[in-house]
Order: C-alpha cells, then structure tokens, then sequence
C-alpha cells in the first residue's frame, strides 16, 4: 500500500508507518437504497468555518471503487490482529497491506490529490500542493453497545481531539446510515457539524479540534458508518 502513495507523488512509505492514534476515536460508513438515500448533486464546495477553509467534495468515486475500498477495508478488519482503537474497529496496518484491488485505491489516492490541488487553488496557497501523505487509515463503527457508545463515542462538547504538527486532513465517507453523522469542528468553545455524505471527502485542518459525529448502536449495528482517513504534512526533508 505505502509503495502506491509512493508512486503517485503523495508521499513517503517510511513516513505512512506512523498513524495517528486518537485517544478519542474517528470513523467509517455505507451505501443505501438510492430511494432513500439521494446523493448530493454537487461537485464541490468551499466555506469559512471559524475563519479557515473546509472543503467538501461529493459524489467522489465510482460505485466499482466504493465496491473494491469496502472489500479491502472488510479483509483487513477480518484478517489484521491489530484492528482496533477503542470501541472503534481501525485498520491500523493498513500502510503494510498487500493490497488485492489496487485498482480501487489508486482512483482513491488520484481522487485525493485532485481535490487537494483544486482546495490550494481556492485558498490562493500554492504550497499546499507540496505537502504529503504521512498516514492514512480507516475506521469503523458498528457493534458498539449503549454504554460504549454513549460514555465514550457520542459527540459531545470537550470529547474533541486534533493531529499535533499536521497541516490538513481529509476524511472520506465511504458508508454512512445519514449525512447527519458527519465530522464535527471545535475551536475557543464554539461548534460546527460537517455534513457526512455518503460518497463525499472533506478537507479541514486537522491540527484544530474535531471530532466524529457518530450513528448510535440501533443504527449502526445493520449500517455502519465507515470512514479513509488521510493525515497531509509539510515535509522539508522526506528522510524524516
């Protein structure tokens, strides 16, 4: 897996082997019946929250690619002994994976890249396009009890985290039972919930305190809500 981001210009396989670790948690999610769930006709969109740029891309991948990511994701959970942060289920290997659809991941990663590249043009800052991946990873939830769920998942005010030393983050909602449970920003005690469309990326920064909004167990038990998390850092010397 580290080697693709590799050839793709994104980043280092030396740097992918740190992932961050939250003492809190992130996420992951699913597709509906499209009678119910109606995707975001959008293509992109750009809005200051608490004076600093989100950007929020829809409909980013193809259905074969959903299909391929979910399939990857499903066997690393199964198969990896180290698939767990907290109560949320975490690929935390996912940097060393022999990957079975690279295919799937390389539309991912080139998905991610454009729209980091579009996000620096919007923000007038060219340097953005010169930062890298340092990690990536996925996260899920799904059979968590009322008490997990509501002692430690459930989004509540002081229950943030942020990635000491980043630049900015993406989180890409792969499945997800409603854009309800989206990302939520905290910055000097006030509060902004990102909507979590299935099939959309967000870019935020993700040195500033955020937090995932989470399904409860009765809905994430049948529909989990899944989540590929990419950390970017400005790198100066790419042996460090």
């Amino acid at each position: 897996m580290a080697e693709l981001v590799d050839a793709l210009g994104l980043g280092s396989s030396v740097l992918a082997t740190w992932r961050f670790k939250s003492s809190y948690r992130h996420y992951i999610s699913i597709t509906m019946d499209s009678k119910w769930y109606k995707p975001d006709p959008r293509t992109f969109n750009s809005f200051n929250v608490f004076g600093r740029t989100i950007y929020h891309a829809y409909n980013c991948l193809t259905e074969e690619d959903i299909k391929g990511l979910r399939e990857e994701i499903d066997d690393e959970l199964k198969n990896s002994l180290d698939n767990k942060d907290g109560y949320l289920q975490a690929t935390n290997e996912l940097y060393r994976r022999r990957l079975k659809n690279d295919k799937c991941w390389k539309n991912f990663f080139k998905m991610v890249k454009d729209h980091l590249y579009r996000y620096a043009d919007i923000t007038n800052d060219p340097s953005i396009k010169q930062l890298k991946v340092h990690s990536y990873w996925a996260k899920r939830v799904s059979d968590v009890s009322e008490y997990e769920y509501y002692s430690q998942l459930y989004a509540s005010y002081g229950n943030t985290h942020f990635h000491e030393g980043f630049e900015l983050g993406v989180v890409y909602y792969l499945e997800n039972p409603s854009r309800i449970f989206g990302t939520l920003i905290e910055d000097s005690g006030r509060e902004f919930i990102i909507p979590g469309d299935e099939n959309s990326m967000i870019i935020h920064h993700s040195n500033v305190n955020h937090e995932a909004v989470l399904p409860p167990p009765k809905l994430s038990k049948d529909y989990p809500r899944t989540v590929i998390v990419v950390d970017f850092k400005r790198i100066e010397d790419e042996r460090y």
